[in-house]
């Protein structure tokens, strides 16, 4: 009886939702046919520091989130097993969504928008635009419809980015041993206070696509090779860094998953080529070379190009003073990186089960991943959210978890700010975080007794409501 109530208030809801939904829908329409496009200025207005179309995005989008989830109750989707991965979705969701609503500049948008238009004038790319054409390409089509359509499309864009990163994330998880209860809790409480997920979205970075696909290509192999083989070249063609991941799967031995990933590299590469020509890469190739010479100081930079030669600047050097110390520092990195790869895969730290070699080999490239590239800007910290944890499973002493909490506090808690040389601890984050991954291996009991009655404890709770 308390359960047919339940779904009867439920149905009501959806129900109030839906009439709602029609009578707003069929009122906005009334106006347009009344008096035309002009009729809403009569009805809507645009407050300050808004934008009449962020502002609708944000209440249509938040409007039909909460139709999302009177519908999933309404069909019994979500229940005791799943409640918390929903609660956090939508909690996360309708955050960002609020977070974004507020926002009237987006940053990396004017990189986008002018490699567009480079693209569609046949001119070389400006050199704020250091991504591979094939991003460029698929903007394009958007330069006729000027530079509010790149907004309002690149803002839904990212925020469903951000909706596909929740689960994809949990999922990928749940591959390394956490139960689906464990991933959603972690995962939201990684997502509403994060510094790194913040810049991500109010820099309009493509961070999140990126990670959701090298996520995909995880999740989707073995089972359709083909498919996880795309998902990393359109990676790589989004941002060349996650090329490393390439190293995992040949440890795996997998030539049909690096077939299938040659064949769909070289094919995007050829439609870019055929869409505009040799032109956008040797352009994009210059800019990518215009990183590796000084482009002033930036403290919130925090890559060691950045650090060595804010050095030399202040101590007014030639800037060949720092090219030593910089190559050193990539090629220790570098060492440092497949040290800890090789450790964990020959041990098995993180995972021991089907694709050992594949699930230990991401995390310490996700950490070179971040650091490797002459800009690292504090929103590439969400490239390590995966590698923190799978760390986390198998911390298991008051010393290493003293360690990991150091590391997220800088990494992902403390805001932004440019302060020479005490901003630039968020350089030594990620190679506390490499160390950390390390030590693990060296010790490789696996995944802690707290990680495994944490994990059973929630599997087993009985007191979440259906």
């Amino acid at each position: 009886m308390e359960q047919q109530g339940k779904q009867r208030a439920v149905g009501i809801a959806l129900a109030a939702w839906i009439v709602l939904s029609m009578l707003v829908a069929a009122s906005l329409f009334a106006v347009y046919r009344w008096k035309g496009p002009q009729g809403f200025d009569v009805i809507m207005t645009t407050g300050p520091f808004s934008k009449f179309w962020l502002t609708f995005l944000s209440v249509l989008m938040t409007w039909l989130l909460g139709g999302l989830a009177l519908a999933l109750l309404w069909t019994k989707r979500i229940h005791a097993g799943n409640l918390l991965t929903w609660a956090g979705f939508f909690i996360v969701s309708i955050l960002f969504l609020n977070l974004m609503r507020e926002r009237l500049q987006y940053g990396d948008l004017t990189s986008y928008i002018l490699g567009a238009n480079n693209l569609a004038n046949g001119e070389p790319f400006d050199r704020l635009y250091i991504y591979p054409p094939f991003f460029a390409m698929i903007l394009k089509p958007l330069v006729p419809f000027g530079e509010d359509a790149f907004l309002y499309v690149m803002w839904a864009v990212n925020l469903l980015g951000l909706m596909a990163f929740y689960f994809l994330l949990q999922r990928v998880l749940e591959q390394y041993g956490y139960s689906p209860r464990m991933a959603a809790l972690a995962v939201t409480v990684f997502m509403v206070a994060n510094v790194a997920m913040i810049r991500t979205m109010y820099y309009m970075q493509v961070n999140l696509h990126v990670l959701n696909l090298i996520f995909l290509s995880i999740l989707l192999h073995p089972r359709s090779k083909m498919l996880s083989a795309l998902a990393l070249a359109l990676a790589v063609h989004l941002k060349a860094s996650p090329l490393v991941l390439v190293l995992p799967f040949l440890l795996e031995r997998d030539w049909r998953w690096l077939a299938w990933l040659t064949f769909f590299g070289f094919f995007i590469f050829g439609v870019t080529l055929m869409a505009d020509g040799w032109q956008p890469y040797q352009s994009y190739l210059y800019n990518l070379g215009l990183l590796n010479i000084p482009h002033g100081m930036n403290f919130r930079e925090t890559s060691f190009d950045s650090f060595f030669w804010a050095i030399v600047q202040l101590l007014k050097l030639d800037y060949s003073f720092a090219r030593i110390p910089i190559y050193i520092s990539k090629v220790l990195l570098g060492m440092g990186t497949l040290a800890v790869l090789f450790q964990s895969v020959r041990k098995r730290t993180f995972h021991q089960g089907e694709r050992a070699n594949l699930l230990n080999a991401i995390p310490p490239l996700l950490v070179l991943m971040n650091m490797y590239s002459p800009l690292v800007w504090e929103h590439h910290g969400v490239f390590l959210a995966l590698a923190a944890f799978v760390l986390m499973k198998v911390l298991s002493t008051p010393a290493e978890w003293t360690w990991f909490g150091i590391f997220y506090f800088i990494q992902f808690l403390i805001p932004t700010f440019d302060f020479f040389p005490w901003s630039y601890v968020r350089m030594l984050t990620p190679l506390l975080l490499l160390w950390m991954l390390w030590r693990a291996t060296i010790r490789s009991t696996g995944e802690s007794d707290w990680f495994r009655r944490a994990n059973q404890w929630l599997n087993e709770l009985p007191a979440l409501p259906a």
